[in-house]
């Protein structure tokens, strides 16, 4: 067992060679989700696809998430249950995949949950896309303050490399996609070696850089809105430097380009470039709108024309 990472009385007693030989590793990373853990593994745990792992990790959470994944891992002998006693943040992601042992890999998040067809339906279409390296359903969006709406970030990305990351940059969105089925090598080679804001964006975009991803058009996948203005503060507590938190997409960019290498062509950086700006923009109008002004002055000196 490693250090600051102990492995669960009731996985340990059921699941020994639970996951081994299975098709498809669910990640769960888990962290106060009390409300919803219960609604999240009974509709994995109903999913058709029966020959699957759900591996949960536990990053410390206050509330009584514990209690509950440990009574269903006794139920259950597919759940595999870690906690974490020191938290990992964004590194949880990491360390469920590290121990999916299946040749495909989904994440789910403790708030959302899956229509029974969910991960049958993905591997199909993957069984029937070669060059894919993800499949995801139709995502269904639950906010608290309006109608719910079937996400519009789940397209299928296909062409050559360059494509599917100037289009998926183009706009990212909710990334729903992340939640679909990879394929597990695909999806450890893709996840970013560093924790940063935006993370989940480097995942995907990488990934494209490895395969096209499809769409499943149905809706196979529920789940809740994190309000926005939650994220531009995850920002001071992702990014350290005075210089990332003003450009909060700096640490993906970097990830990207050196890490993974994605193709710098002329339309990849154009889209790269505006996807940081925007983020820019949306960091100092919440924490420097003096700059905001600044630079809403200067547009109007070298563009007066456009300011009538």
């Amino acid at each position: 067992m490693t250090s600051g990472m102990k492995e669960s009385k009731a996985d340990t007693s059921n699941a020994a060679d639970a996951g081994a030989g299975t098709v498809l590793s669910v990640g769960m990373p888990l962290y106060n989700n009390a409300r919803t853990v219960g609604r999240a593994l009974e509709s994995l745990l109903a999913q058709t696809e029966r020959d699957l792992e759900i591996i949960v990790s536990d990053d410390g959470s206050t509330d009584d998430t514990r209690a509950i994944v440990d009574e269903y891992a006794r139920r259950d002998s597919r759940i595999r249950v870690f906690y974490q006693q020191k938290n990992l943040n964004y590194g949880n992601f990491r360390f469920v995949l590290a121990r999916a042992r299946s040749p495909f890999f989904m994440f789910a998040a403790g708030d959302d949950w899956w229509e029974p067809h969910f991960a049958r339906a993905c591997l199909d279409a993957l069984e029937s896309a070669p060059s894919a390296v993800a499949a995801v359903c139709r995502v269904m969006m639950h906010p608290d303050d309006r109608p719910a709406f079937v996400s519009e970030f789940t397209r299928t990305l296909q062409g050559d490399a360059a494509a599917r990351i100037f289009e998926y940059l183009s706009g990212p969105g909710d990334n729903s996609r992340m939640y679909g089925v990879f394929k597990t090598d695909v999806a450890r080679r893709s996840f970013p070696r560093s924790d940063h804001h935006a993370y989940d964006w480097t995942f995907s975009a990488a990934s494209l850089l490895r395969g096209e991803h499809v769409e499943v058009p149905l809706v196979g996948m529920h789940r809740e809105v994190t309000p926005g203005a939650r994220y531009i503060h995850y920002v001071r507590r992702d990014n350290r430097l005075p210089l990332d938190r003003l450009f909060p997409l700096a640490p993906m960019t970097r990830s990207l380009l050196l890490e993974h290498r994605i193709p710098r062509t002329r339309p990849v950086l154009r889209a790269l470039w505006a996807l940081n700006m925007s983020h820019h923009y949306w960091y100092i109008r919440e924490y420097h709108p003096w700059m905001m002004r600044l630079h809403d002055l200067r547009r109007a000196i070298r563009h007066p024309l456009s300011r009538r």
